[in-house]
């Protein structure tokens, strides 16, 4: 089998991670900074023909909303931080794995420093490979997201595999990448390490609260959607409420549940790590445009709220940007 094998690594830090917005090849993904501490986020992507194999590894608390890709299906789990980490407003086990559809929206919110792994498939060199393998197709999700519990030790052999796959890579890289011979290696050796960990998982027994978390994350994005309309982007919290057909402490609830701080919060900062964005990638605009697209009507409070978040005020942010 011949195909091209590409092997990528790249490192933000500081303000940067927020513009890193293709961590997931083929997808979309925005990330919002929680605090104004120094952040890294390392990142390596393994393509080999028709399957990529990528990870993220993030030393500080984040938020990352957006879209999976459309060309596949996505396998992932968590290597470090399963514990502190929600999927769609779902806590992870240590030693679960995701099965994710293709063009899923995803929600992930990581509490602490995590390192997420993905490997990304056809459905049909999956399902023609698990044939081959175990004699049986796979059962896939179509519309959501579907959590496995992995045989004890089999998260501990896809994080090996992940491991040595880069390390090959990333050793050959500087002598032209991977030989062909090689290169397909690695990718039936990934494709059966995933198969063989799929044919032994078991399905959570735990659907009643798969639907009301689903039911929950969906309420967080409309709600979002609704702050962040254009001339909404101000609105009280007591019609967010109404809007969503919720009281205001039944939402507050749901919030604190389900991603861990207020709606307040939660969409503070959203609003902020969108001004920052502009900010950084919009040189043109002035401090009080930015501030107005993000429904901030004073200055010195925007000022206040963008220096507690990111350790700099607005002015500052945009002057090292000209500069």
């Amino acid at each position: 089998m011949s195909f091209q094998s590409v092997y990528m690594t790249q490192v933000y830090s500081g303000f940067e991670p927020s513009q890193a917005f293709d961590v997931v090849y083929g997808g979309r993904f925005e990330h919002r900074l929680l605090s104004s501490r120094q952040t890294v986020l390392q990142h390596q992507r393994l393509i080999l023909g028709d399957i990529r194999l990528e990870t993220g590894c993030y030393d500080f608390p984040v938020i990352a909303q957006g879209c999976m890709p459309e060309d596949g299906i996505c396998i992932g789990f968590m290597a470090v931080g399963g514990d502190q980490t929600k999927v769609n407003t779902t806590s992870l086990g240590a030693d679960e794995i995701q099965i994710y559809p293709a063009s899923l929206e995803l929600l992930y919110h990581a509490f602490g420093p995590s390192r997420w792994v993905n490997f990304f498939v056809p459905e049909a060199v999956l399902q023609l490979q698990a044939t081959r393998r175990l004699g049986f197709t796979l059962a896939l999700p179509t519309q959501s997201a579907q959590s496995l519990h992995l045989t004890t030790g089999d998260r501990h052999v896809l994080t090996c595999l992940a491991e040595d796959a880069f390390d090959v890579a990333r050793r050959v890289q500087p002598a032209g990448g991977l030989a062909p011979e090689l290169a397909a290696v690695i990718r039936e050796s990934l494709l059966n390490g995933y198969i063989d960990a799929l044919g032994s998982a078991t399905p959570l027994r735990e659907a009643a609260r798969s639907v009301v978390e689903r039911r929950h994350h969906h309420l967080i994005s409309a709600c979002e959607r609704l702050v962040l309309s254009g001339e909404d982007a101000d609105v009280a919290m007591a019609e967010i409420a109404r809007r969503s057909g919720y009281s205001l402490r039944s939402l507050e609830l749901i919030f604190r549940r389900s991603v861990g701080m207020t709606p307040g919060r939660w969409f503070m900062t959203a609003r902020l790590n969108g001004a920052l964005r502009d900010l950084l990638t919009d040189g043109q605009s002035s401090v009080s445009e930015v501030a107005t697209k993000w429904g901030f009507r004073h200055m010195s409070r925007f000022a206040q709220y963008f220096r507690q978040a990111f350790g700099e005020s607005p002015r500052e942010t945009l002057r090292r940007v000209r500069s």
